[in-house]
Parts: structure tokens; C-alpha cells; sequence
């Protein structure tokens, strides 16, 4: 009988494998060819960045890979044999986008963080898979400790994602960054374009402001053309920006003379010839 060919997985084994305990979940995970692809010179400089210093704070637009290249490494140097890490802290601050209120949510604490920290799953389900991804978070390998229980805390020996960190206030990453302990790897990420936040300053603009120039604290920054998510979407960011000025008329007019232009004008930017991978 023909041997049923190998079913090839980023993670080089049976994409069902069985993985039932953090033993097994590790075991499977360093056989992954750990390897990086980066899609933009900005990608390699975060990696770097990240690999030499104790904090690295990075920013860009949406769409860059700021989650994917800090879970990567995250993942990657949990399991590598020479690591000093025992476990992954995830943190990120809860607030709704644009203060949409989403309730009381009910449950513990991975079930009231779950919606805010799917940006990070999704990210770490596409590396190591859905199966061990689960048992690393049941086993306390990989966890979430939100920003209001980190008073009190020394996190040694952890790699610590923060993700949308444009989010978060002046008190609260002060208290985040005071808590990091020896052996400890922190990466901040998020983009001043989003913030959530009505206070002028955020969290993380503060932090850049303040923290240039602190030996073992490194800095990252992606610009539009380092968006690798659709192509349209350096164009629908560009129309968010300050110099882009909407005019007075409505939505109904702009619209009626848009639609009856007497012929179709190419619009001077276009995003699928600018889009480019460097």
C-alpha cells in the first residue's frame, strides 16, 4: 500500500498531531523551522532592535506586522534551547475602539480578555497552531495578566507583549514597564494614529518622548509603505491624516457628482502600484 505523503505544517509535523500536555506542546514547537520571512526592510530592523535591548517600543499603521514579528519572536525564543524564558506574558489595555461599550463580561479572566487578545492569538494560532497554542495557556505557559493586576508584580525571566499600547495612560505603563524583573524581554507596540484615548498624550507617545536615549531601550517605526495587508490599505489610511482636508458638501452631493462625472478619472495615488515589498 502507498505511503500517504507528509503533510508539511510550518511546524513540520502532522497539522493534527495529538499534543495533550506543555511537554508535548514544547517538544512540537521546536521543531519548527523557525524562519522568519520579513516583508519589509522595517520587519528585519524590529527583529534586531528587539534582539538588542531589554525593552523595545515600536510604532507604525495598521497592517505593518508589528504583531506577527513580536509573537514570532516571542514563540521562537520560548523554545529555543539556549533560552532563558519560561513563559510569555500578554498584556494589552482595555479600552473599546472609540469608546464603544461592550458590558459586563462575564467569566474569568482568559474569558473577560479573550476579545481584547485576539489580535495576539490569531497571531501565535497561525505559528504554532490552535491545539498547542491552547494547551500553553491552560498550563500557564502563555498568559494574559491585564494592566490593573500588575501592581505588586516582578515578571523575571518572561518575554512581555504589549500590544496597542497607544492606548494605554502615563500611570498605567509606568507601572508596567516598573514591573519587569531580571531576565526579562519587553516589547511595546501600537500606533499614535489609533488612540482610543481623550487625553492629549498617550501612553506611548509619552514614552517615546521620555525614554530616547536609555541605554537598553529601543525604538522601531514603520512607515505607509510597509503595510502588508491589502493594498488598499495605505490609501484608506492616507485619508485619515491631518493634511487630508474632507470638503463641506455632503455625503449625497459628493456622492451625485462623483457618480456623474462625464467620464472616470484615475485617481493620481494608486495604492496597488505604490504597494510594494522592499
Amino acid at each position: 500500500m502507498a505511503r500517504k505523503p507528509k503533510v508539511e505544517t510550518i511546524t513540520k509535523v502532522v497539522s493534527n498531531q495529538d499534543c495533550q500536555n506543555k511537554r508535548q506542546a514544547l517538544s512540537q514547537m521546536k521543531r519548527i523551522k523557525w524562519n522568519l520571512e520579513f516583508k519589509n526592510k522595517n520587519q528585519q530592523y524590529f527583529w534586531d532592535t528587539i534582539n538588542s535591548n531589554t525593552i523595545t517600543f515600536c510604532i507604525g499603521p495598521a497592517g505593518c506586522g508589528k504583531t506577527y514579528v513580536a509573537t514570532y519572536w516571542a514563540l521562537q525564543h520560548l523554545v529555543d534551547k539556549n533560552s532563558k524564558y519560561d513563559g510569555i506574558i500578554i498584556t494589552k489595555p482595555m479600552v473599546e475602539v472609540d469608546g464603544e461599550k461592550m458590558g459586563y463580561l462575564p467569566g474569568n479572566i482568559d474569558e473577560k480578555t479573550e476579545p481584547f487578545m485576539q489580535s495576539v492569538y490569531y497571531n501565535m494560532e497561525q505559528i504554532v497552531g490552535k491545539r498547542r497554542l491552547d494547551v500553553l495557556r491552560a498550563a500557564g505557559i502563555i498568559k494574559v495578566i491585564p494592566l490593573a493586576y500588575m501592581r505588586g508584580l516582578t515578571l523575571e525571566n518572561k518575554i512581555v507583549l504589549m500590544d496597542e499600547a497607544q492606548n494605554a495612560t502615563v500611570p498605567q505603563i509606568k507601572t508596567f514597564l516598573t514591573r519587569i524583573g531580571m531576565g526579562s524581554k519587553y516589547i511595546v507596540s501600537g500606533d499614535l494614529m489609533q488612540s482610543d484615548l481623550r487625553a492629549k498624550h498617550n501612553a506611548l507617545e509619552d514614552s517615546i518622548r521620555r525614554f530616547t536615549g536609555v541605554y537598553g531601550v529601543g525604538f522601531s517605526k514603520f512607515e505607509m509603505m510597509d503595510v502588508v495587508r491589502h493594498p488598499i490599505v495605505p490609501e484608506l489610511l492616507t485619508r485619515y491624516e491631518s493634511k487630508f482636508t474632507l470638503s463641506d458638501k455632503s455625503a449625497e452631493v459628493t456622492l451625485s457628482e462623483w457618480l456623474n462625472q462625464p467620464t472616470y478619472e484615475v485617481p493620481k495615488y494608486n495604492p496597488y502600484s505604490a504597494w510594494r515589498i522592499n
